[in-house]
């Protein structure tokens, strides 16, 4: 269940970056730095060489996980500030100050929601690393990895957030909830609440096939 994870986490750092857009924190560029926020979000598991990331960097994954073991250094918030710096001073390098800020803000929100997300899990993170004490949100749902309910609740959350900063930074306002009337469901908003919802939706039945092919040989 890897990959579904892997969904969850870069659908937290897009929305986080478009939460980081909808501030105004983003500039010009917002509608690019979500892919970053997204690449942020998968960041963190570069300590696991069956993540995403880590099958993609298979030395490196494996240098970090040998070094620090999984849901070890980068999952603090150490590994954050690290992230950003290095965001940072490679934007500076290479695509100049005004993209610099942006692009780091964006990667690091990414990141620390990856941070957030796994804070739901019975498994906690060291969030204050090297202080060896783990931590995770003290009160429920505490949500086990690559589950049922990761799939529905969080990511369904998590589309639904998306669909709603999505358009409220696309349209220059926010949804109007005042009811009778007062929501219209058709253009950009229509757009992206029935996008979002339709991969919810598929996420659930694919779900739903693989508990199936459990019990049913």
């Amino acid at each position: 269940m890897i990959l579904m994870t892997a969904r969850t986490h870069a659908l937290g750092g897009f929305t986080a970056a478009l939460l980081l857009a909808k501030t105004g924190c983003l500039g010009q560029y917002w509608l690019s730095l979500t892919a970053v926020g997204a690449l942020g979000g998968l960041l963190p598991d570069v300590d696991h060489p069956g993540s995403y990331v880590g099958r993609r960097v298979p030395l490196v994954s494996d240098a970090v996980e040998m070094a620090f073991g999984h849901r070890g250094a980068t999952h603090s918030l150490l590994a954050v500030f690290l992230f950003y710096l290095a965001a940072r001073l490679a934007a500076l390098r290479f695509l100049g100050v005004g993209v610099a800020g942006p692009l780091a803000l964006a990667l690091a929100a990414g990141y620390l929601s990856h941070l957030l997300l796994d804070m739901l899990n019975p498994q906690a993170v060291p969030l204050f690393w090297p202080w060896k004490a783990r931590v995770r949100f003290p009160v429920p749902p505490i949500i086990p990895t690559g589950g049922l309910v990761e799939a529905v609740a969080v990511r369904g959350g998590l589309y639904a957030a998306a669909a709603y900063l999505g358009y409220a930074k696309a349209a220059g306002g926010a949804f109007n909830f005042a009811l009778p009337g007062g929501v219209h469901l058709g253009g950009p908003l229509g757009e992206a609440l029935l996008q979002g919802w339709r991969r919810f939706v598929v996420d659930v039945v694919n779900v739903a096939r693989y508990i199936v092919r459990l019990f049913v040989k």
